[in-house]
């Protein structure tokens, strides 16, 4: 038996009164990441069946799977990310490696080259810089690789793997205007890197206490802040008008019962979403510090568009459907 898993969307236009858009059947198991494209038309979707799959969302309310599900991965599928110009879509797997993919054309998505080797362990999560020339990837094996896409169907590695933790890597993040990379994971820190040496980054000042195993960090779109979201339920929010000591905005935003597995903010930086493991999205007002809202689902992942419109959550929900196989 396998629980099936759904694709979440919302309409957010009003984060106050946020309204159900539709709900799709994603992948044949759990949906463990979701990402938009730069221009908001397409949404790609990462899950256990170790597939990617990509929708078109022009039309919230009547989502389109485009083309034939991804394929190669041969485990689970946890990440997805697509380059600044969205031409090129980056997925991770427990497969120990990550895949890039041409999506020019969304209907007809082909990989690019053979898969990124190095890591010893599940990779976990991947992030693309501001300019898609470097790809940065979190990992069980307890390290965080940099990659260089000069040339997509040679990417080759930066450097020597980001070392210092005590556990895997479960999220990184690039800063808006790529000088740093935040990294968060099981040793329960987040770790700032100084890119100026993209061949020998150097880490910003202390690890930052993180909200227990840390699973998701994303940095606001102006720079200003990085949130985090832990095992402890809470959410975390650093200013980071010092990069070497960030300074905690507040006491962590309490209101989840669960595992805080993702966290997106809006593009104007005024709201976060976050989604838990406790069957719950919710949105937050930063100007406040207060959650506006709650949208029920078993969440793994969320995301929400570059126009702000709508919120995606990859989730599993509680059909079971005794014909599919389990995970795990």
């Amino acid at each position: 038996m396998l629980f099936r898993s759904t694709v979440h969307l919302w309409d957010i236009t009003d984060p106050a009164h946020p309204a159900p858009a539709h709900a799709v059947r994603g992948q044949d198991g759990a949906v463990l990441g979701v990402a938009f494209s730069p221009d908001g038309r397409t949404l790609a979707s990462a899950g256990a069946d170790q597939t990617i799959r990509l929708w078109n969302v022009t039309d919230p309310a009547h989502p389109d799977l485009l083309g034939q599900p991804m394929t190669g991965h041969t485990k689970t599928a946890d990440s997805v990310v697509f380059s600044p110009d969205g031409r090129t879509l980056a997925s991770a797997s427990l497969d120990n490696t990550v895949r890039l993919w041409n999506i020019t054309d969304p209907a007809h998505p082909s990989p690019i080259g053979e898969p990124l080797r190095g890591h010893a362990g599940a990779v976990l999560s991947v992030a693309f810089s501001r300019d898609g020339r470097t790809l940065a990837s979190g990992s069980f094996d307890h390290t965080v690789r940099l990659w260089n896409l000069t040339d997509l169907a040679q990417p080759t590695p930066l450097g020597q793997p980001l070392r210092g933790y005590t556990n895997a890597v479960d999220s990184v993040a690039f800063s808006p205007d790529g000088h740093t990379l935040a990294c968060g994971g099981g040793d329960y820190t987040v770790q700032l890197w100084d890119l100026a040496d993209l061949a020998h980054p150097s880490p910003l000042g202390q690890p930052l206490p993180g909200p227990g195993v840390v699973r998701s960090v994303a940095f606001s779109p102006d720079g200003h802040i990085l949130a985090a979201g832990g095992s402890d339920a809470t959410l975390r929010l650093w200013n980071l008008a010092d990069l070497a000591h960030p300074s905690l905005l507040g006491l962590p935003l309490q209101s989840h019962a669960g595992t805080v597995a993702s966290v997106a903010f809006s593009p104007d930086g005024r709201t976060l979403a976050s989604g838990s493991a406790d069957g719950t999205v919710r949105l937050w007002n930063l100007d406040t510090a207060t959650p506006l809202h709650d949208m029920t689902s078993v969440v793994t992942s969320v995301a929400i568009s570059p126009d702000g419109r709508i919120a995606a959550a990859g989730s599993l929900d509680h059909t079971i459907r005794s014909e599919e196989r389990r995970v795990g």
